[in-house]
């Protein structure tokens, strides 16, 4: 499933207070939900014809429904749905009792445990999952490679141990049969000519299965009268069977011609060498045959250095020159088994055929020696270049062809001069560090955060916040940013969580509170009438000194109070509800507006609404994510708003990255909308929203 896309829970407990602390682990761990609780087999029987679901999080036993019987119920549905038990105590045993069950793994009491489970098996699915649209595709495709197939006036074969499997048309027409069952029992070599069979089996022994071969052959039709024919022999696969596709050209004049065009249109006539075109498509078969099953090969990414500025110095045409006299530097020193094109205007770029590393490296260094000891003269000048190369495996674990050059080029960038070879590694790019090396980056955030805010060098952000419907309201939301030793803007996802543990989660809730109330006097000064959302943590919510002392900063400011809109986490208000009715009530007493973040990602929120004072009710993200794609995604969403209105509340969302989603956004009637598509957080409230009105 994509990263961004819900997670569409079933959590089988009989407590509500334990299934939303289920939904704040997720929360916490990056990923939005869209949960039911299931409290009988009725309930998770309904919940199963209803729609599909990404993970099920089951106690042993809820009610009368046994976590046997939920996986037997599952399995009868033929459901694919992870099935994870949560265990009541932190014996082994449980897990060897769950596991026997029928669940996919057992979580006992650790949420770190619980978070890699549940990102393992959703990983797991995802993959199930595109290995049955891939199969779906396959079926597909082959449906539609049959029909090219029969009807293409190329005469084409597939032979298994020497006898027809299949022919098309014109093959049959090729050789004179009517239908396909009078080739059937005919070996393929009786249709070549007594004087070239030899040559034929020479042929079929020789050659290999990642390979095309091709021969001249003088053929026989089923009259006995000779065809002259040029053979083309590859593997491929036939009614999932391994075999030899055998294509059969007639020679004539227009057909060599038509050969030597063919020829051409594989070069780059600059310099000679295979072009981009046909490198792709032989690096994407050499990819499918690795993955087969095949032997290893190895991407090599060739960027002459200097070769920028000897254009701009020698002129465009000259500069042609010098790359092809490096084009043949780097020819001499590269076997002709392996393929050699020019990728770029001053890249080239070989497919090793063997999966060699120390080899492969030792001839990049032969080739970055042998161009930097050659001197290019061009037009009575003397040139010197150099390479940088970056290497990638084929393996049966490689991407697609297009990230395999995305590696390469990746590995050519790592060196700071030329004349060097590198390999991408993975770890290069993402690095593990261990429980120590955690432990320790933990304390060091800490140490930032105070640093920051004794400093007053923690960051501010604000993102407008736009009316759907032609109002020129001026709304921001700030956003905080750590910034760190190497000037890196951090984002609260990557501190919060330290924040809370140390304590410090209230001291960046005030100091975000006071720094934003002085910017937001400050513009208002300015004649503006902007109101800004400012988020607070739970800490915050549960701390009975922190509305008196909002009241009189704001009195100090002199700032109206409606122009500032506190904003809560979905997730703290329905955990901590007693407090968050407390809190919203009284910002209400001060004229203060209180807003609800990440709307809709809890197991009853319009139930926690209940309870709230707000005014506004801003979506999750997760909500206007591919909500153009699907139907029901597009109703779910216009029945919240709804619903949501209904109750006298404002409505907005975030997260709107694409303009595909604006119809269907305004056609929810949703009040606000808010996203990088439509404006990147600013430094300053300096923006026009005259002109961004929908």
């Amino acid at each position: 499933m994509a990263s961004k896309e819900p997670v569409r829970l079933l959590i089988l407990d009989s407590s509500q207070n334990s299934a939303e602390e289920c939904i704040v682990v997720l929360r916490n761990a990056g990923k939005a939900t869209r949960a039911h609780q299931i409290e009988s087999e009725q309930e998770l029987s309904a919940a199963l014809k209803e729609q599909t679901w990404d993970l099920c999080l089951a106690h042993a036993t809820v009610n009368d429904l046994t976590a046997a019987k939920a996986i037997q119920l599952i399995k009868q549905m033929e459901k694919d749905i992870p099935f994870i038990l949560l265990a009541d105590d932190n014996e082994l045993q449980s897990i060897t009792d769950g596991l026997s069950l029928g669940a996919d793994d057992v979580a006992l009491d650790d949420d770190e445990r619980l978070v890699l489970i549940i990102e393992r098996e959703l990983a797991n699915l995802e993959v199930r999952r595109s290995r049955r649209r891939a199969q779906a595709s396959l079926r597909e495709t082959e449906r539609r490679c049959q029909l090219l197939l029969d009807s293409s006036m190329v005469a084409i074969a597939y032979v298994h141990e020497g006898m027809h499997i299949y022919a098309n048309q014109s093959y049959l027409d090729l050789f004179g049969f009517d239908e396909m069952e009078d080739v059937e029992g005919v070996p393929i070599i009786d249709l070549v000519a007594p004087e070239d069979q030899d040559s034929f089996k020479s042929l079929l022994k020789s050659f290999e299965a990642d390979a095309v071969e091709e021969e001249e052959l003088t053929c026989i039709d089923s009259e006995g009268s000779k065809l002259m024919t040029q053979i083309s022999l590859s593997s491929a696969n036939y009614d999932d069977e391994p075999c030899t596709q055998v294509i059969f050209r007639s020679i004539t004049e227009d057909s060599e011609l038509a050969d030597r065009l063919q020829e051409l249109g594989s070069q780059d006539l600059l310099t000679g060498l295979y072009n981009r075109q046909y490198f792709l498509e032989q690096l994407a078969r050499t990819v499918d045959h690795v993955v087969e099953g095949g032997q290893t090969c190895i991407i090599f990414y060739m960027s002459l250095v200097e070769f920028a500025q000897i254009k701009t110095d020698a002129g465009i045409a000259n500069a042609d020159l010098v790359l092809g006299d490096i084009a043949g530097v780097i020819k001499e020193q590269v076997d002709d088994a392996n393929l050699l094109a020019r990728f770029g205007d001053d890249v080239f770029a070989m497919i090793y055929k063997q999966g060699d590393e120390d080899a492969a490296e030792k001839l990049g260094q032969e080739i970055c020696k042998s161009v930097e000891e050659h001197l290019s003269e061009v037009a009575g000048k003397t040139f010197h270049l150099s390479v940088s190369i970056g290497l990638a495996l084929i393996t049966e674990n490689s991407p697609n062809a297009s990230e395999l050059i995305s590696r390469a080029h990746r590995a050519s960038s790592y060196p700071e001069e030329g004349n060097n070879v590198h390999f991408y590694k993975l770890e290069e790019v993402a690095g593990s560090d261990g429980d120590d090396g955690e432990e320790s980056s933990d304390a060091a955030i800490v140490a930032l955060i105070e640093k920051s805010i004794e400093e007053n060098t923690l960051k501010l952000l604000f993102q407008p916040i736009m009316s759907l419907h032609g109002e020129n309201d001026e709304q921001f939301e700030v956003l905080l940013r750590l910034i760190d030793d190497d000037n890196n803007e951090l984002v609260p996802a990557a501190f919060l969580d330290q924040a809370h543990e140390a304590g410090l989660a209230e001291k960046i809730d005030r100091w975000v509170i006071l720094q934003s109330i002085k910017l937001l006097s400050e513009h208002r000064s300015e004649g503006s009438k902007a109101r800004i959302f400012i988020n607070v943590t739970h800490e915050t919510i549960m701390d009975d000194t922190f509305l008196p002392w909002v009241s009189v900063v704001l009195k100090a400011a002199r700032l109206s109070s409606e122009a500032i809109i506190f904003q809560i986490h979905e997730s703290d208000a329905a955990t901590y509800l007693k407090q968050a009715k407390k809190f919203t009530e009284g910002l209400a007493e001060l004229h203060c507006k209180t807003s609800i973040n990440h709307f809709g990602c809890s197991l009853n929120p319009f139930k926690t609404l209940k309870f709230l004072t707000v005014d506004y009710v801003k979506l999750d993200g997760s909500f206007a994510q591919q909500i153009e794609d699907s139907e029901e995604k597009k109703k779910d969403l216009i029945d919240m708003v709804k619903s949501l209105q209904s109750q006298a509340v404002l409505t907005a969302i975030s997260g709107v990255e694409s303009p595909m989603a604006l119809s269907t956004l305004w056609e929810a009637g949703l009040n606000y909308i808010q996203g990088n598509y439509l404006s990147f957080p600013l430094e300053n409230m300096q923006y026009d929203f005259s002109s961004e009105a929908m």
